[in-house]
């Protein structure tokens, strides 16, 4: 898939599915720009920018210099926060929702006042959005206001050439989510409950993506895809 007119922005360059991105020997685009709040190690190749908060991209972008470009961008950043809902903190809620919606929303008003030559933005939502998961409470209702907010932005802006989609992944394995299949016993458990029978890892994730910045999706705009082994909408507890 052809990059090499694009480029990349990638935001939340610190995760391990970004490093992973990242790292792909397939990722061509013209120039990539790596934004994190942590310092980052990378191929000396892409260029890196460390920030406090997502509050004020403004500066950011035009140090990156976005304007009349072909741009694309990834927002890897998410967070997981499982507990029942009767348990659940105010601040909690606050910190799901600023992590995992409000970063997009700041990407995208301070980008969208930007005049682009083209955009394709990519983000990241979760199967519980769609599919109801017990303590799943806080993620799903962030996630699923984020699917919203992208469905919105390729409706208003789709006259634009800027396409919006979310990859809704099940569990990936990370650092994010270790302590979720900490063991043999979580692992088994976490694995059977879709019909492939496994857990995800980030280079499940890359082909998507990268079809998705590139122009190979060009027709695409406003979707969210799901890449949980079919847990989203396929019964898998039938007894075989």
């Amino acid at each position: 898939m052809d990059l090499s007119n694009k480029k990349l922005v990638v935001f939340g360059a610190n995760s391990d599915m970004a490093k992973s991105f990242l790292s792909n020997d397939s990722l061509n685009a013209k120039e990539i720009i790596a934004v994190s709040r942590n310092d980052l190690d990378l191929n000396e190749s892409i260029k890196t920018f460390r920030i406090n908060d997502y509050k004020d991209l403004e500066s950011l972008f035009s140090q990156i210099g976005v304007e009349n470009s072909d741009i694309s961008i990834v927002n890897f950043a998410g967070s997981i926060n499982l507990k029942p809902l009767h348990l659940a903190k105010d601040e909690e809620m606050y910190e799901i929702l600023e992590i995992n919606l409000m970063t997009n929303f700041r990407i995208l008003t301070n980008l969208l006042r930007i005049n682009l030559n083209s955009l394709s933005y990519v983000c990241f939502s979760t199967v519980a959005a769609s599919y109801g998961l017990p303590n799943h409470e806080l993620i799903s209702a962030a996630k699923s206001g984020l699917e919203g907010l992208i469905r919105s932005c390729a409706a208003t802006y789709g006259y634009k050439n800027y396409r919006f989609n979310c990859i809704a992944p099940g569990l990936i394995e990370t650092k994010l989510s270790e302590r979720m299949i900490s063991n043999d016993k979580a692992r088994e458990m976490v694995s059977n409950m879709n019909p492939l029978k496994k857990i995800g890892t980030p280079s499940d994730i890359e082909e998507c993506l990268m079809w998705l910045i590139s122009n190979s999706s060009s027709f695409v705009t406003g979707q969210t895809i799901n890449i949980d082994g079919g847990l989203n909408n396929i019964n898998s507890r039938i007894l075989r």
